[in-house]
């Protein structure tokens, strides 16, 4: 009943929020990780960004400023709240709902021993498993887009393929398919 929707609504709403406020605070080191990550050559004369995250962190404050360092934070927002709220509320669900009806069937055989201790180790890793990969597969376009938008800070505006992430998503489509979000699943 209503006691339940809301344990289950605390534990979605729990995982998004956890994702929102890493992703908040995170952002601009892991795009400086992107962008380095990136940046190949032979030796240091090759790389755009030769001394590390300094260079990034100089070449996207003079061409962008701050905001620089949220490209795509949009939709990176939205994509790890999502994927959060079903990796995290994903799971909680599942083995409540999985304790919720080991409790209703031990009732009926007149059992009261606790019904959480029932699942073996095997299930609670198939459980996490399934949870992991279907967070990952759902959240993997968004992730692709504002990948693609965190490659862009630092160039001018007309060496720029992608206006704003709803561009960025009509383009990928119609150019690449549905394949384009998913490039590099595996």
């Amino acid at each position: 009943g209503g006691a339940r929707n809301r344990r289950i609504l605390k534990s979605f709403v729990s995982g998004a929020l956890a994702g929102a406020t890493t992703i908040t605070c995170l952002y601009p080191l892991g795009f400086m990780r992107t962008r380095l990550a990136t940046d190949v050559g032979v030796n240091k004369a090759d790389r755009r960004f030769p001394n590390g995250m300094r260079d990034v962190w100089k070449t996207i404050w003079a061409t962008d400023g701050f905001r620089g360092f949220y490209k795509g934070y949009g939709i990176a927002l939205i994509s790890v709240s999502m994927h959060r709220l079903v990796y995290l509320g994903g799971y909680d669900f599942v083995m409540s709902e999985y304790a919720a009806a080991q409790k209703e069937e031990d009732a009926k055989e007149g059992i009261v021993a606790p019904s959480d201790t029932r699942l073996t180790l095997a299930e609670k890793f198939a459980v996490a498993q399934f949870v992991s990969m279907s967070a990952s597969t759902l959240h993997y376009p968004l992730d692709s887009v504002r990948r693609r938008l965190m490659m862009q800070a630092g160039k001018s505006e007309l060496e720029r393929q992608y206006r704003n992430t709803a561009h960025c998503f009509r383009r990928v489509f119609v150019e690449e398919g549905w394949s384009g979000f998913y490039r590099g699943l595996g």
